[in-house]
């Protein structure tokens, strides 16, 4: 069984702030937490597939500032660290703002981890991947995001599968690349905003439209309402798990790992669906983006 999933997303800096209220323009205010710690979607994907007994390959590059503190992150929970190296310059950073409804608010600031350079993704590691996890947000920074398409059509041609996690930054990817890599795909993602704005920029009528023998589903989160899931067929939709929901953060990262993991060990679609809406509503019941690897399931 091929349990190696490659992921390209970008490593950064998350620091997640609490507050009651989100500040007005000029006025100032008190959090009640902070805490900063190395996040990035694309760790909080390869967190819940490792917790399902994957093989995560995170590839990223990272500032000299915060090499060290990932590469002992990795080597302590395990992670593989082949494809995680280090750059001159800054890593990117997202402050994360949650306020009393538990929502969040993304302030992004770009910085090296959006280099893409295949060389670092060593070849022989390929073999034993079949998925590649590709987060939107990876396609927003400018000519190091077009060198990553040439790269997904090879593997394509060795048989690979994308899975494409369409991102909050969706309508800053430049409009021919997101053609490209929406045909590309094999699923795509997206909550409920992510999908009207890909119907949107993509003109569609609906988004089934863009179904076909590449693309054979699409998921629409909906957070409490559940899911939408579209395939050539039919449409399957999952209603969400009541939880006591504290931080949504990272809850649809939570949801890809748990979907993939579940892909590879070929269970069915409506399987893989309640598995990661499972581990997503898990994602909610505590702080940060990602599920701790020794947390116990609800």
């Amino acid at each position: 069984m091929k349990n190696k999933v490659l992921l390209l997303g970008g490593l950064c800096i998350d620091e997640t702030l609490e507050c009651t209220n989100l500040p007005k323009v000029g006025q100032d205010i008190m959090i009640h937490s902070k805490q900063t710690q190395l996040g990035g979607s694309c760790l909080n994907v390869a967190t819940l597939l490792k917790r399902l007994n994957k093989e995560p390959l995170i590839y990223s590059a990272i500032g000299d500032k915060d090499y060290l503190d990932a590469f002992q992150l990795f080597t302590e929970e395990s992670f593989d660290t082949t494809c995680l190296y280090h750059e001159d310059g800054q890593t990117g950073s997202c402050t994360i703002l949650v306020d009393e409804t538990k929502e969040r608010t993304f302030l992004t600031y770009r910085g090296i981890e959006g280099n893409f350079d295949e060389e670092h993704i060593p070849l022989e590691l390929m073999e034993d991947v079949e998925w590649i996890y590709l987060s939107g947000i990876y396609l927003v920074y400018g000519l190091e995001s077009q060198k990553i398409v040439p790269f997904l059509i090879r593997m394509i041609h060795q048989g690979k599968k994308i899975f494409f996690d369409l991102g909050s930054l969706v309508e800053q990817i430049e409009i021919s690349l997101l053609k490209e890599c929406v045909s590309l795909s094999s699923i795509i993602k997206g909550n409920d905003y992510e999908i009207k704005v890909l119907i949107e920029r993509l003109q569609l009528q609906h988004i089934t439209n863009i179904l076909d023998s590449t693309l054979r589903i699409i998921i629409r989160t909906m957070g409490k309402d559940g899911s939408t899931t579209y395939l050539s067929e039919n449409t399957l939709t999952v209603p969400s798990v009541d939880v006591s929901a504290i931080d949504t953060t990272g809850s649809g990262d939570a949801f890809v790992g748990a979907f993939i993991a579940s892909m590879i060990d070929n269970l069915s679609i409506q399987e893989c669906l309640e598995i990661a809406t499972q581990y997503g509503s898990i994602a909610t019941t505590h702080y940060g983006g990602r599920i701790p690897l020794n947390i116990k399931e609800a």
